[in-house]
């Protein structure tokens, strides 16, 4: 391997150290931002255990596909020079971007599906309004004859198999 290739597997693991994180910091930020009632907040521990399992698959993966499967000293060394570079100087960037990708993306998709769902909701509710407006004059017909009579079959029915003997 030559010294370039060695700088440039170098910088692609401080590179991966810097997604590193910016994931997992995204990954706690998210977890913090949910309520004390989510699922996924009570199980915040495990839900990082996993990023940081699959992260270090990832980073397995970039080393196999980078050199061919070779591990130096080197390479976990400049992988912690990056989480400690994004720490130290990339985090208020990182921070602002996922705050305007959520203001501009993530904010505006979840107001309109709000909107369809109360359209839909709305326009359920006004056709079964309907519905029992026009079936009213039908409830009372039913409530005023039809109830009464079934009440005294019911009765007669009930008188002939109960009947005491």
């Amino acid at each position: 391997m030559t010294i370039n290739e060695q700088v440039v597997s170098i910088l692609i693991m401080a590179l991966s150290g810097l997604l590193v994180g910016a994931i997992v910091d995204c990954t706690r930020y998210s977890l913090g931002a949910l309520s004390q009632k989510s699922i996924l907040r009570r199980m915040g521990y495990g839900v990082e255990l996993i990023v940081w399992a699959l992260l270090g698959a990832l980073t397995f993966y970039i080393l196999f596909t980078i050199k061919g499967g070779e591990w130096r000293l080197v390479d976990p060394l400049a992988q912690i020079l990056g989480i400690f570079l994004y720490e130290s100087v990339f985090q208020p960037y990182f921070r602002f971007i996922g705050r305007v990708f959520i203001f501009l993306i993530i904010k505006p998709i979840i107001a309109i599906i709000k909107l369809i769902k109360s359209i839909v909701i709305g326009t359920i509710k006004l056709v079964l309004r309907i519905i029992l407006i026009i079936l009213l004059p039908f409830r009372k017909i039913y409530n005023k004859f039809l109830k009464t009579r079934f009440k005294k079959i019911y009765t007669k029915v009930r008188r002939t198999i109960f009947k005491k003997s």
